[in-house]
C-alpha cells in the first residue's frame, strides 16, 4: 500500500502563528519598500523638474540684474560733475555683485545636471539590488501564506472528522484515561489534491509483513 508521509501535529496554532508572522512581515516590508521608492522618485523628480525650472528663473533674473547694473555703470561713466567724471563706486560694486550672482546661478545649474545623472544611476542600482527581494514580497510570500492557509484548513478539517482516541488503563485499582492524538498526514497544499491517506504504524507493519510473504 502506498501513502503520503505522516506527522504528529500537536498544535495547529504553531502553523497559524508562522502564517500570521509572515503576513505581518509582508505588510511591513511592502510599506517600507514603498516608502523608499516614493522618496527616490520624489528626489529624482525634484532634480529633473523642480530645480531646473527654479534655476532657469534665477538665471533670467540674474541676467536682468546684470544688464541693468551694466547700463547704470555705463551711464555713470558718461556723467560728469564740475567738469570731472564720477568714480561710480556704487555702480561698479552693484555690477560686480550681479556678475557674481550670474556665476553662482550657472554653477548651481551645472550641479543640478550632475546630480540628476548621479541620482538616476543610484536609483537604477537600487532597483537592481532590491529586485529579488521585491519579487519575494510580491510573489513568493503570498504563495507561502496561501499554502500555509490550505495546510491549516486541511489539518483542521481532518481533526474535525477523526475523534480523539482514548484508552483506559487500570493501574493498581485506579483507572487512568489516556487521550491519544490521531496521526495527521502531511498534506500537500496543492489545491487540486483530492485524496489524502493516513498512514499509521500498524498499517506500515502489515504492509511490510505482506511484502515479505
Amino acid at each position: 500500500m502506498s501513502g503520503s508521509p505522516s506527522a504528529n501535529v500537536h498544535s495547529v496554532n504553531a502553523i497559524k502563528d508562522v502564517r500570521s508572522a509572515l503576513i505581518r512581515f509582508q505588510e511591513r516590508a511592502t510599506n517600507a519598500m514603498g516608502d523608499l521608492r516614493q522618496k527616490i522618485d520624489r528626489t529624482v523628480s525634484w532634480l529633473e523638474l523642480d530645480r531646473p525650472n527654479y534655476w532657469r528663473e534665477q538665471e533670467r533674473r540674474a541676467f536682468d540684474l546684470l544688464a541693468s547694473t551694466r547700463v547704470a555703470l555705463d551711464t555713470c561713466r558718461l556723467r560728469t560733475v564740475a567738469g570731472r567724471r564720477s568714480d561710480c563706486i556704487e555702480e561698479k560694486q552693484a555690477f560686480a555683485k550681479a556678475k557674481l550672482r550670474m556665476e553662482y546661478v550657472r554653477e548651481k545649474q551645472e550641479l543640478v545636471r550632475k546630480w540628476l545623472v548621479q541620482s538616476g544611476k543610484e536609483a537604477n542600482e537600487y532597483r537592481a539590488r532590491t529586485s529579488n527581494f521585491q519579487r519575494t514580497l510580491e510573489t513568493d510570500l503570498p504563495l507561502m501564506i496561501a499554502q500555509l492557509g490550505r495546510m491549516i484548513d486541511a489539518i483542521e478539517g481532518y481533526s474535525d472528522q477523526v475523534p480523539t482516541m482514548t484508552t483506559t488503563i487500570n493501574t493498581r485499582g485506579e483507572s487512568v484515561v489516556i487521550e491519544t492524538e490521531p496521526t495527521i498526514p502531511i498534506v500537500s497544499p496543492a489545491p487540486d489534491q483530492d485524496q489524502r491517506e493516513l498512514v499509521s504504524p500498524d498499517s506500515v507493519n502489515r504492509h511490510s509483513a505482506g511484502t515479505h510473504d
